[in-house]
């Protein structure tokens, strides 16, 4: 998958090279409430800070985002095929090790990225909503890149993806 180079933004400053930030916090989850309770602490103090391009607001919703389409599905049509096929060669390597930062969306799954601009707080609400329809409903939607997924492989992908993104949260 190709790397994510700096680009302006609309001010004119460059975006942070994500690939090559070191203030990332070292996590590792194996399990969803361990993610939720990452996210309690994050909330339990002053709204944390980003070391990334994302406010941790948007952090929180990017990654409900897609917790939400891999329990209702995945609206946008699927992605090129070499980058199926580059994916189902990666899926292994995703669901077990630790996941790169510096990576580009696809322009057709750009719905995955944050949209709106939402409070820590609401974030954090939302988040914790979509973490609780897992009480009763399971992740088996197609992965758009990674293919068929069971609900166990969602789970580790969940983790990978939490760990890489909330790494660039810090508490104040």
């Amino acid at each position: 998958m190709p790397r994510r180079a700096p680009r302006p933004t609309r001010e004119g400053s460059l975006l942070v090279d994500t690939a090559k930030v070191q203030e990332r916090r070292s996590l590792t989850f194996s399990s969803m409430q361990e993610i939720l309770d990452d996210v309690e602490y994050l909330a339990s103090g002053d709204p944390p800070a980003s070391t990334g391009n994302w406010t941790p607001a948007q952090i929180m919703q990017h990654l409900t985002i897609v917790i939400n389409c891999s329990i209702d599905g995945f609206p946008a049509p699927k992605v090129s095929l070499p980058m199926r096929l580059i994916g189902r060669l990666m899926r292994k390597k995703a669901l077990n090790n630790p996941l790169s930062p510096g990576i580009r969306f696809p322009k057709n799954l750009q719905y995955l990225e944050p949209r709106t601009k939402l409070t820590w707080e609401e974030a954090v609400d939302d988040f914790r909503a979509a973490m609780a329809r897992l009480d009763t409903l399971t992740m088996t939607h197609r992965s758009p890149i990674f293919g068929k997924l069971s609900h166990d492989q969602w789970v580790q992908l969940h983790c990978r993806h939490a760990e890489l993104h909330f790494g660039f949260i810090h508490p104040e």
